[in-house]
C-alpha cells in the first residue's frame, strides 16, 4: 500500500528509529500484513507486520537473508484488543494509528533503498564515532584499503573482518583508540595491549588469531602500496619473513599459535578423536537398524568411506561417482555403466558448500572449491568391521529407481545426498547442523562416547593408517590435505608408517596415478627430453 501524501515530511529520521531494533521480540502468533521485496544478492526479503504471543502486541518483522542477521523486529507500542480474532480486523484496527503505519511504510522504503537495521549492534547514541573513519596512515585505514582490494582470501576477510574492526575500535593503556595508531608507531607492546584488551572482554583466542592474520596480511600488503595504503613500515619492526611479513602484527599472532596449542592439549574436544574399528561397526548398525536413523545413513556412510570434509560431501553430485558411468568421464552425456564398479577410486570431490550462499537462489553460487582448490579421490575405507562396502550401500540407497534419468546430464547435476525433506530444489544442500542431532542419537543407540561428526574423517585416517597401513602422503592426498598438516594435526594421536604403501600395478595408468605431482612433472620433462632430436 502507497503512502499517503504529505506523510514523508512526518517520518522520524534513521538515527531515531535504529536503537528499538536492537532486541528481538517474542515469537509471532499471526501475521496480518506482508510485503515482498526484490531479491538482494539472489536472497528473499520481506517485510511483516505480526501479532505477537501473549500480550497480542503489533511489531514490525524484516527479513534479509542476504545479511549476517536475517531477522530483525521492532515493536510498534500498541496492542491488538482481545475481541478482535481475524487479520483482516487487526490490520484495520492498526490503520486507525497512522503514526504506526507511517513508521511501518518507511522501514519499507528504508529496505527498498538498500539500509537493513539489523547491521546496527547497539544504540546509535551509544556508538563510539571514533571507529567511524580512521585517517591515512592509521591502522584502521590499512584495513580499510585491504579489505577494498579485490584480491587476497575472500574468506578470511568476511570470517575475521568485522571481529578485527571491533578489535581496533578498543582503546589501549593511554587511552587511543588502536585504528587511529600509525602504522609505524604499531609495536610488539601494542600488539600485546591489543591481545589483553580483546581476552579481558571474553572473547576466543581462535577468532584472535585470524583478525591478526586478516590485519598482517593487510600490512604486509599495504607496505609494497604505501602511497594508496599508507603504510609505513616503524622502527620497531622485525625482519621480512618469506611471505614478505614482519610486522609486529604477525610476531603476535604466532604468540596466539602458542597459546592456542597449549589450550588444545587440556581439550580433549579440539584434538582428533577417532573411533575404534568396533565403535564405528556400532555406528553402522545403529545408522541401519533404526527407521528413525536410516534416512541419514547414507550421508554417514560416505563421511565415513571417504574421510571427506562434511561440506565436501553434501556438495557431492551424481556426475562425481564414476563407478556410475562408462568410461568415467565427468561432464559429458555418456551411458551408466551396465555393472556399477565401486572399488578403488570412484569418487571424486572438487565442490564444497559455500556456508553463506548454501540457500542461494542461483544454485551454482552454492558451492565453491574444495578447501585450497585440492580435488581429491579418495580410497575408500573397507576397514570397518563387517560394512566393507560403506560407500556403495549409500549410493545404491540413493540411487534413483529408473535408471533413464541417468542419463540426462541435468539430472547428473543433482545432489547425492538431499536429506529426507528435501522439496523440488535437487541442489539445495542438506544443513550440516542437522545431522548432529541424529549423530548424537545413534551414539547413544550404539553405546559409544559421543564426539563431534568431524571425527569421522579422523576415523577414516586412523583406520588407512592403523589397518590398511597406508603412508602419511597417500592418506593426506586423499583427504584433501597437505602431508606436512595432516602429520602436524595427527601428532601424538597416530603414528604414520614411514613409507608409503605399494600395491600391485596392472598398466601404465595405475603408475602414473600412483605418483605426486612434482613426480608427474618430473616424468614428463624426462619423457619431453626422451623424444627430442637426438644429439
Amino acid at each position: 500500500m502507497g503512502t499517503q501524501a504529505g506523510f514523508g515530511s512526518l517520518l522520524k529520521p534513521v538515527e531515531v528509529i535504529a536503537p528499538n531494533w536492537t532486541q528481538l521480540m517474542a515469537p509471532a502468533s499471526g501475521t496480518i500484513h506482508k510485503v515482498e521485496l526484490s531479491p538482494r544478492n539472489g536472497c528473499r526479503r520481506s517485510i511483516a507486520i505480526e501479532v505477537e504471543t501473549g500480550n497480542r502486541g503489533f511489531r514490525i518483522r524484516a527479513r534479509d537473508y542476504s545479511r549476517e542477521r536475517k531477522i530483525v523486529c521492532r515493536s510498534l507500542g500498541i496492542n491488538c484488543p482481545k475481541e478482535i480474532t481475524s487479520k483482516e480486523d487487526a490490520l484495520a484496527f492498526l490503520r486507525k494509528y497512522p503514526e504506526k503505519w507511517i513508521l511501518f511504510q518507511g522501514v519499507l522504503e528504508e529496505m527498498e533503498s538498500g539500509y537493513w537495521m539489523g547491521e546496527l549492534r547497539q544504540d546509535h547514541e551509544k556508538r563510539p564515532k571514533d571507529s567511524r573513519t580512521y585517517p591515512f596512515g592509521t591502522l584502521g585505514h590499512a584495513l580499510r584499503w585491504w579489505m577494498s582490494q579485490e584480491n587476497g582470501s575472500a574468506d578470511q576477510k568476511r570470517n575475521y573482518g568485522p571481529s578485527a574492526f571491533k578489535l581496533l575500535a578498543m582503546r589501549g593503556r593511554g587511552g587511543e583508540v588502536y585504528g587511529h595508531m600509525e602504522t609505524g608507531d604499531v609495536d610488539e607492546d601494542v600488539a600485546q595491549q591489543m591481545s589483553a584488551s580483546w581476552t579481558q572482554d571474553g572473547w576466543k583466542y581462535s577468532t584472535l588469531r585470524g583478525v591478526y592474520a586478516l590485519l598482517s596480511v593487510a600490512l604486509s600488503k599495504g607496505e609494497k602500496k604505501p602511497k594508496t595504503s599508507g603504510v609505513a613500515r616503524g622502527v620497531h619492526w622485525g625482519s621480512v619473513d618469506g611471505k614478505g611479513r614482519g610486522n609486529p602484527i604477525n610476531t603476535e599472532r604466532l604468540e596466539i599459535d602458542r597459546i592456542i596449542e597449549e589450550m588444545k592439549l587440556g581439550d580433549e574436544d579440539s584434538r582428533p578423536q577417532p573411533f575404534t574399528p568396533p565403535e564405528a561397526a556400532a555406528l553402522c548398525k545403529a545408522f541401519t537398524g533404526n527407521k528413525y536413523l536410516q534416512p541419514y545413513f547414507p550421508l554417514f556412510a560416505m563421511l565415513l568411506a571417504t574421510g571427506a570434509r562434511p561440506n565436501e560431501v553434501l556438495a557431492l553430485r551424481w556426475d562425481h561417482v564414476l563407478g556410475l558411468w562408462q568410461g568415467h568421464q565427468l561432464g559429458y552425456h555418456v551411458e551408466p555403466a551396465e555393472e556399477f564398479v565401486l572399488t578403488g577410486d570412484p569418487v571424486l570431490f572438487e565442490l564444497a558448500v559455500s556456508k553463506e550462499n548454501r540457500i542461494h537462489l542461483d544454485p551454482d553460487r552454492r558451492f565453491k572449491r574444495v578447501k585450497n582448490g585440492t580435488e581429491h579421490q579418495p580410497l575408500l575405507n573397507v576397514f570397518v568391521p563387517g560394512y566393507g562396502n560403506l560407500f556403495e550401500k549409500a549410493i545404491i540407497q540413493m540411487m534413483p529407481t529408473n535408471h533413464e534419468c541417468m542419463k540426462s546430464k541435468a539430472w547428473r547435476k543433482r545432489l547425492v545426498y538431499q536429506g529426507p525433506k528435501a522439496g523440488d530444489d535437487f541442489r539445495l544442500p542438506f544443513d550440516w547442523h542437522n545431522f548432529r542431532r541424529y549423530f548424537m542419537r545413534a551414539c547413544a543407540e550404539a553405546g559409544v562416547r559421543y564426539r563431534r561428526p568431524y571425527n569421522l574423517r579422523h576415523t577414516y585416517v586412523s583406520l588407512m593408517t592403523r589397518v590398511g597401513e597406508y603412508g602419511g602422503r597417500q592418506v593426506a592426498y586423499w583427504i584433501g590435505d597437505t602431508e606436512q598438516t595432516m602429520r602436524k594435526y595427527y601428532s601424538g594421536v597416530l603414528d604414520f608408517p614411514r613409507a608409503d604403501k605399494t600395491k600391485d600395478i596392472e598398466s601404465v595408468d595405475d603408475i602414473v596415478k600412483c605418483l605426486s605431482p612434482a613426480q608427474k612433472q618430473k616424468l614428463l620433462m624426462q619423457l619431453a627430453a626422451s623424444l627430442g632430436p637426438s644429439a
